[in-house]
């Protein structure tokens, strides 16, 4: 069945723009992603174009057909059904090259002045100003973090059961909140950052914010604060020289110590940015799972003697394989780092992360659901679980 879509197109454009595309590709060696921010509009709305032909606004062919460097740029405008001069010179560029060819007009323009000139312009025509927008009839998706377990309840094998606790309660009193209809599915963290850039969620979580994400994904205000700590090996095992255990979090500066964190996680930055690790000296891991063979099975491929994760994960883990693991760096005047745990919103939905917030606020500051996290920080203490405390906002203010 055809996609419905709720926007003008045109199959001329549409095949105009992929045989720009690619040859724009072959020549600079670049990715649809860096046209989008030459153009100052998100990836998938320039994949739109490619896909169904979507018309975008006039600012977007103008950029598409300056960076494409196009002979014949008024084919953009006529596939686009405007029926207007191309405003510049043809065989205009904002390609930077060292030498034009011989009759090439090249015109050097500033692109981030060039880009902020027009930007107000194309938002203003494409960015919905309303999450009924943003959703266009269909149901908020949320990608549920499996990495929490303490966030739902268990079923009678001791298994999570992801339609009951804590976070399926919340998401529900979201829904009501946003008065929208949500759509939850278990997402597993690896694979969290494609999803969130397809499009195929629009939030994730909840999970440590990682600041400065290569992805630019948004984060939402949090759901409380949590602390990081350790596990360490107790298991000799081939291939992995017993070690000292590290009183303190530097000491893993020491590249005999052999470190497992999850790719792209607050661990993994942490490890990067406080212990000088580069990722060559670490074991990245897709999944918690995986981390965990690296430090508890036997006889397992590139075993590691600490995993870095968060202070929950470490204690529960420890709980559940006492002779395998013990817990570092997990008191209140010990841990590694405490960071937000918020939700991951989408990066080409910016406008969704104040809605977003507006209705975490209101929930955690309402009170119901703030005393069943104060529960929880009351049992694992400062530095492994905190509260974030909200105070909901007059009516009048």
């Amino acid at each position: 069945m055809a996609k419905q879509v709720d926007f003008e197109t045109s199959s001329e454009l549409k095949r105009i723009f992929s045989r720009e595309l690619e040859a724009w590709r072959q020549r600079h060696r670049l990715s649809l992603d860096d046209l989008s921010a030459r153009c100052g509009v998100s990836p998938s709305y320039l994949a739109h174009i490619g896909r169904y032909g979507r018309i975008p606004s006039k600012p977007v062919l103008l950029l598409l057909g300056l960076n494409f460097g196009m002979q014949n740029p008024n084919e953009l405008l006529r596939a686009a059904n405007l029926h207007e001069v191309w405003p510049f010179d043809e065989n205009s560029s904002i390609a930077k090259q060292e030498k034009s060819p011989e009759g090439f007009l090249s015109v050097k323009l500033d692109m981030a002045g060039f880009v902020e000139a027009i930007q107000n312009v194309v938002r203003s025509e494409i960015r919905p100003r309303t999450l009924r927008d943003l959703l266009n009839g269909r149901p908020l998706r949320i990608g549920l973090n499996p990495t929490q377990p303490w966030l739902f309840s268990v079923d009678e094998h001791g298994k999570p059961d992801y339609t009951r606790g804590l976070l399926p309660d919340f998401c529900a009193q979201l829904e009501n909140s946003l008065r929208c209809q949500i759509s939850t599915t278990v997402v597993r963290f690896d694979s969290y950052v494609d999803k969130l850039r397809s499009g195929e969620i629009d939030v994730y979580g909840p999970m440590l914010a990682a600041p400065n994400n290569p992805a630019n994904i948004n984060f939402s205000v949090p759901l409380n604060r949590s602390g990081m700590s350790a596990l360490m090996r107790t298991r000799e095992t081939q291939g992995l020289d017993p070690l000292p255990v590290p009183a303190r979090f530097e000491e893993l500066k020491d590249l005999s110590y052999r470190i497992a964190v999850i790719k792209d996680s607050r661990a993994h930055l942490i490890t990067n940015t406080r212990l000088n690790r580069s990722n060559d000296s670490l074991i990245l891991c897709n999944t918690v799972e995986e981390a965990l063979d690296r430090i508890m099975v036997r006889g397992v491929s590139r075993p590691a003697h600490i995993f870095i994760c968060s202070a929950m994960n470490a204690r529960l883990q420890s709980s559940l394989n006492p002779d395998a693991a013990e817990v570092l760096f997990c008191s209140p005047s010990t841990v590694i780092d405490v960071g937000d745990n918020a939700f991951a919103i989408r990066p080409d939905w910016p406008e969704a992360v104040a809605m977003i917030n507006q209705a975490i606020s209101f929930i955690l500051g309402s009170g119901g659901f703030s005393h069943r996290l104060k529960k929880l920080a009351d049992t694992f203490g400062p530095g492994v679980f905190e509260q974030t405390t909200y105070f909901p906002r007059a009516a009048n203010d």
